[in-house]
């Protein structure tokens, strides 16, 4: 909302001035109706932005969605009015700029805006999913209920999240200490024993001598590695800006990565999750999955998803829309057909998601089981190489003085 300064006169002709918040000037003339039969002057009044009062489009993460989905579902349980259960929620809140969102929030509301647009208004960075099932929530009288569906939603996908990288995080730092050492070893180690070689006049073993030229081209080469991984991250970055780069990019993960089947299940179980939960919330199929488009993570799917909804609009079935696109799991097109016939889709797509989301969790342990002792493999493969490579001119060495 904006400030506004006027100045008018009252219907009994005594001159008024002060400030009104409203969206537009016509809001703020209307609003002024009451209390002024002419307004002489109506100017916005340019407010001081900081990073606490100005709307910043930072995503807010599903951990903390859940606990004030919760904290607003507990509260309107009690019959408080709207209003006030956002400002109980916003007093509770850790984050500084959270709780100053929800204030404006409140304030909105207050002035006679629906709490979805009082959302969508003051909190960029919410989800889609958040907002549209709190407007569903508001026109069908289940506000309470719509809650306690995106607090179920976003545990979720907060703990599905959070397990993947608990999971990830032990190899991943493994292998990034592993890259540094080795590194370290052939910039300043290796060139060390090679000057040390040269001096004494060895004949040095074949693996000595390929070692020191991995270790030559590091330390000559090292910036063109450097430009190359450089030019990698920024092709991908400006892919991902383009239409057919992000088309590109997704049906690799899908198609041909190594880990294509995880990627491919993850993005199912997004779909069939997010689309129960707006099926839940009152959403007609078209708008759930014109939702369900706008926040699915792999481009590929979301590109399918809007297909799914034109379809439909058209007046063919889900499954029968679905089982044109080819990146749909088998699984997952079958499992909407029996919802769509047996009239119970919410549900099947929420089975569905948990057996998706639970094939995830199954795929990444398995996963780490396989990469620990390969990683532990490789590096004993690396340390002993670098040993044979040191050593053995050594033993030559010696073998040649006795």
């Amino acid at each position: 909302m904006t400030t506004y300064r006027y100045k008018g006169q009252t219907p009994d002709g005594v001159k008024a001035s002060g400030v009104i918040r409203a969206y537009d000037e016509f809001e703020a003339a209307s609003k002024l109706r009451d209390t002024c039969a002419f307004i002489t002057k109506l100017e916005a009044v340019e407010e001081k932005k900081s990073v606490l009062s100005s709307p910043v489009r930072t995503k807010i993460r599903d951990k903390e969605l859940a606990l004030i989905c919760s904290q607003f579902s507990i509260i309107l349980a009690t019959g408080l009015p709207v209003m006030r259960c956002v400002e109980m929620v916003a007093s509770q809140s850790r984050s500084k700029h959270t709780r100053r969102m929800l204030e404006k929030v409140a304030e909105d509301i207050g002035a006679g805006y629906s709490m979805a647009q009082s959302f969508e208004n003051n909190m960029p960075g919410l989800p889609k999913t958040f907002i549209e099932t709190v407007r569903a929530g508001e026109q069908s009288g289940a506000l309470e209920e719509c809650f306690k569906r995106l607090r179920k939603y976003y545990d979720k996908s907060a703990k599905t999240r959070a397990k993947v990288i608990n999971t990830m995080t032990y190899p991943t730092m493994v292998i990034i200490v592993a890259i540094i050492v080795v590194v370290i070893i052939m910039v300043k180690a290796v060139p060390a024993f090679s000057d040390v070689f040269a001096e004494m006049g060895t004949e040095m073993p074949g693996i000595t001598k390929g070692l020191i030229a991995v270790s030559n081209f590091f330390v000559k080469w090292w910036w063109l590695l450097l430009l190359i991984l450089a030019a990698i991250v920024i092709g991908i970055i400006f892919s991902r800006r383009t239409e057919r780069g992000r088309i590109a990019l997704s049906s690799y993960m899908l198609k041909h990565a190594p880990l294509r089947r995880l990627h491919s299940m993850s993005a199912a179980g997004q779909v069939a999750s997010t689309m129960a939960t707006m099926l839940a919330a009152g959403l007609p199929v078209p708008k759930a999955l014109d939702v369900v488009s706008q926040v699915i993570g792999n481009y590929v799917f979301s590109v399918g998803v809007r297909s799914v909804k034109q379809s439909v609009e058209r007046g063919k079935p889900i499954a029968e829309s679905m089982e044109e696109y080819e990146y749909f799991p088998k699984m997952l097109t079958e499992m909407v057909g029996v919802g769509e016939r047996s009239g119970s889709l919410e549900q099947t797509l929420d089975v569905i998601g948990a057996y998706f989301d639970n094939e995830v969790e199954v795929l990444t342990n398995r996963l780490l089981a396989v990469m620990e002792p390969v990683i532990t493999i490789v590096l004993a493969v690396i340390a002993v190489l670098l040993l044979l490579a040191v050593y053995l001119p050594m033993f030559s060495m010696y073998g040649g003085i006795v």
